[in-house]
Formats: C-alpha cells, sequence, structure tokens
C-alpha cells in the first residue's frame, strides 16, 4: 500500500511540472560575426588567431565551451545589455609578439527587453544596430570594410554582419 501512495505521490509531482518550467533556449542573442576575403567579397576567409576582447575587460571573452583565440571565419560575441555601445577589440595574429594587430569594433544598438516565459524570463534584443571601425593613426587597419546583413539582432541563426580583411 506505501509503495502504491508513493507512486501516486510521485505522478502528482510530474504531472505538477509544465514545459514553461525549464528554459532549454539560450536567451539573449549574441553578435554574429562572418570573416570575408576583402579581395574576393563572397569567399570566406579565416582570420589568424583571431582574439577577441570586449570594452573594457581585459581578458580574452571566453564562451561556455571555446576560448576565441583560434583561426577561424566566424564568431558569435556578446553585446553588453547595460550599454548602448560595445566597442570589441579584434586581434589578428594574437600569438605573434612582432606581427600583433588590433583593431576596434564599435557596434551601436538599442537593447530591448522582451518577455519570453516564467522560466526563461526576459531576454535582450538589439534593434537599430550599426557598426564603425575606429581608425588607426597609423593607418594600419587589418579590417578592411563592413556590411550589415540584419539591422535587428533576435537571434543567432545568420550572420549580422560581414567584415572584410
Amino acid at each position: 500500500m506505501k509503495k502504491i501512495l508513493i507512486l501516486i505521490a510521485v505522478s502528482f509531482m510530474l504531472n505538477a511540472c509544465e514545459r514553461d518550467d525549464i528554459c532549454i533556449d539560450p536567451i539573449t542573442p549574441k553578435l554574429t560575426i562572418r570573416f570575408y576575403n576583402n579581395d574576393e567579397p563572397t569567399t570566406l576567409k579565416s582570420v589568424s588567431n583571431i582574439e577577441v576582447r570586449i570594452d573594457t575587460i581585459s581578458e580574452p571573452y571566453t564562451d561556455n565551451s571555446q576560448t576565441i583565440r583560434s583561426s577561424t571565419d566566424s564568431i558569435a560575441v556578446p553585446l553588453r545589455v547595460d550599454q548602448t555601445v560595445t566597442k570589441i577589440l579584434l586581434t589578428e595574429n594574437s600569438t605573434s609578439d612582432t606581427d600583433r594587430n588590433t583593431d576596434t569594433l564599435e557596434v551601436s544598438y538599442t537593447p530591448e527587453s522582451i518577455f519570453v516565459s516564467r522560466s526563461c524570463g526576459y531576454k535582450d534584443v538589439f534593434n537599430n544596430v550599426s557598426y564603425r571601425i575606429i581608425p588607426e593613426s597609423d593607418g594600419g587597419n587589418w579590417l578592411k570594410g563592413i556590411e550589415t546583413v540584419t539591422v535587428n539582432i533576435e537571434n543567432e541563426d545568420q550572420a549580422n554582419v560581414k567584415i572584410f580583411h
């Protein structure tokens, strides 16, 4: 009899859980950047040993699964939700002592909080996004151009910006 009561109690507890009680999807989208060849604008081009830093954070950006300090043709970087501008420092050849080259990408946007569900809470999306490469005084930018793909960042399903180098 005790086993039946325990079984009934457990089944009531399991029925009390709703799908809404578990948040399984990532919420606030990251800025997805794809790197392209400046001479052949339709061809992806990896950046050698890229290192990514955000704003005033001194350590390279790290995600749960990786540190962005490798050769790749695309990256996903979080934007600051407490600001309307995020400066992203992109360093090419980050492992070299003599050939390092850091450029700054300034991203301007309007953050908006949207209620998702009880379990997930709110997510932030970024509207009216614009990009600017901050010119170096010596003219030695390795970032050569920008093409906006999406003006609003609502998910990470596609690239938001193309950068040519």
